[in-house]
């Protein structure tokens, strides 16, 4: 197996596995954002969905089904996204923003869009 392909696989897994807590699970990543409001899992949700959506689009570009064929600008967008995420999320680590209840932001939380940022880079790297 190439280099990209695999990259493809581990970003299905990976994108699958968050959407599937966002849906199912979102009152426990919720709180695990510092989120205490019943809402935030409601508000989680929809986010969920997308993800599928994106997750579904992958398995759709790597199999070929209904004729698409456009992983490189699914996967731009979503390095975008990962990129934009990552600098937002360092940025209240490192208290450039203010948090919403003043705390301290987790590490965990910062490289979380990091990792799939990484993968689609070496994704455009090799291919």
């Amino acid at each position: 197996m190439s280099v990209p392909i695999l990259c493809h696989v581990f970003l299905i897994l990976f994108g699958g596995f968050f959407a599937i807590q966002l849906t199912f699970n979102s009152q426990k990543f919720a709180s695990s954002l510092r989120m205490d409001s019943p809402q935030a899992a409601y508000a989680l949700k929809p986010a969920g969905f997308l993800m599928s959506g994106t997750v579904l689009m992958l398995i759709a570009i790597l199999f070929e089904i209904g004729g698409f064929s456009s992983a490189k600008e699914l996967l731009a967008g979503m390095g975008l996204f990962c990129a934009f995420a990552f600098i937002w999320n360092m940025g209240l680590v490192l208290k450039v923003w203010q948090t919403f209840d003043g705390k301290a932001h987790d590490m965990k939380n910062a490289i979380r869009p990091l990792i799939p940022l990484v993968v689609i880079l070496i994704y455009f790297w090799t291919s």
